[in-house]
């Protein structure tokens, strides 16, 4: 799997678990300090970490930033990925902290 304009590059493995919940909260448009501590509600993790997911995924066009309100927002592509995700969490038997997202 890799970036489509970079073929070097590989793309990124994204725990699905922190991947909804980020999308989750980004419906209602949210700060990355609010965000920040709602991720480590489910999981220890760094800031640094937090900023390469968003990154991804504003990268491959699931969340967007804007800068004049310095809000992040979920977009029509992140709002069906969270419908696969919801749909896979119901009719999959796997535990959903080891399912991993591969972007491409």
């Amino acid at each position: 799997m890799y970036y489509k304009d970079y073929p070097s590059i590989k793309s990124p493995e994204l725990e699905a678990i922190i991947v909804e919940q980020i999308l989750v909260v980004c419906v209602n448009r949210i700060r990355f300090n609010e965000l920040f501590d709602t991720i480590r509600r489910v999981t220890s993790f760094s800031r640094y970490t937090l900023k390469k997911y968003l990154f991804h995924l504003i990268e491959y066009g699931l969340i967007s930033y804007q800068g004049k309100n310095q809000v992040y927002v979920i977009t029509r592509t992140g709002l069906d990925l969270l419908s696969i995700i919801n749909r896979e969490k119901k009719t999959t038997q796997l535990d959903f902290k080891d399912i991993v997202i591969c972007l491409e």
